[in-house]
């Protein structure tokens, strides 16, 4: 290939692999406006888009989450922030888009259900005002199930909704039980979690580790904290290895970040 055309074709292929960040980077910035609407209106969100978000212009044509009810087949502005709400309460529903669909309303059935509120699928007022509270914590202590760095945190990411942490990590690292429990899922698991292990502990509270390379338990068994339950791989829907844990509380998925055990200042150097 000629040296002009080899530029070109360098040229098309940074574009071309440009264009995804550049995407995420603005529904990132679409996620933001939602979040500072919601503190706004004194529903809780978590902070880490909210300084990105302060310097965006608000959106035009707002029609604010419980100025009327919502349920299928509506959209618009106050749908995107049901869906900001109900992730931040532990149950995404997919794609921040405004359309309130099949995925958004198993999310409220079971955020309802959670809430020991109707389950309808209807977000009218009893449930959008309980989008107000904190989310829950878990009330058992949860070690690290790897000594790693977090590469994505829990929250938005994109146009979607990061339910876990993930912790980058060396093929093959071992994982291990961040708390006593019994085995409920251990093998491969669609959806683009790849092999999968899922704990069932005390006060209703599961830890899940996703796209590990192999699995070291089986379901049923019980086992102590710090039991090896796998090791770090990159199956299911991974860019390269790493550990995907999520901590969910009677069905919501809760930051990991704010359950786990505080590290000391020198731990994993």
């Amino acid at each position: 290939m000629p040296p002009s055309h080899l530029r070109v074709a360098l040229c098309a292929l940074a574009f071309a692999l440009a264009l995804p960040a550049a995407a995420a980077a603005s529904a990132s910035s679409r996620v933001a406006v939602v979040e500072v609407a919601l503190r706004d209106a004194g529903f809780y969100t978590a902070d880490t888009s909210l300084a990105t978000a302060a310097a965006l212009p608000p959106a035009a044509g707002r029609d604010p989450l419980g100025r009327r009810t919502l349920r299928a087949r509506t959209h618009g502005w106050a749908v995107r922030e049901l869906q900001v709400a109900l992730a931040w309460q532990g149950f995404p529903s997919g794609p921040v888009d405004g359309r309130f669909g099949a995925r958004l309303a198993r999310a409220l059935r079971r955020f309802q259900r959670f809430a020991a509120l109707p389950v309808d699928a209807v977000a009218g007022p009893a449930t959008v005002t309980s989008f107000r509270k904190t989310p829950p914590r878990p009330a058992i202590p949860l070690a690290w199930p790897i000594l790693a760095p977090v590469g994505d945190p829990f929250g938005p990411r994109g146009d979607r909704f990061h339910a876990g942490i993930d912790l980058v990590a060396n093929l093959g690292e071992p994982v291990i039980a961040a708390a006593p429990g019994r085995v409920a899922w251990a093998g491969p698991r669609a959806g683009g979690w790849g092999n999968l292990v899922t704990i069932k502990h005390a006060s209703g509270v599961r830890t899940m580790y996703a796209h590990l390379s192999t699995v070291g338990v089986r379901v049923g068994q019980w086992i102590s904290g710090g039991t090896l339950v796998g090791l770090v791989g990159a199956t299911g829907d991974a860019t390269g290895p790493h550990l995907h844990f999520e901590v969910r509380v009677r069905g919501a998925a809760v930051d990991p970040l704010r359950a786990l055990v505080p590290l000391p200042a020198d731990a994993g150097t």
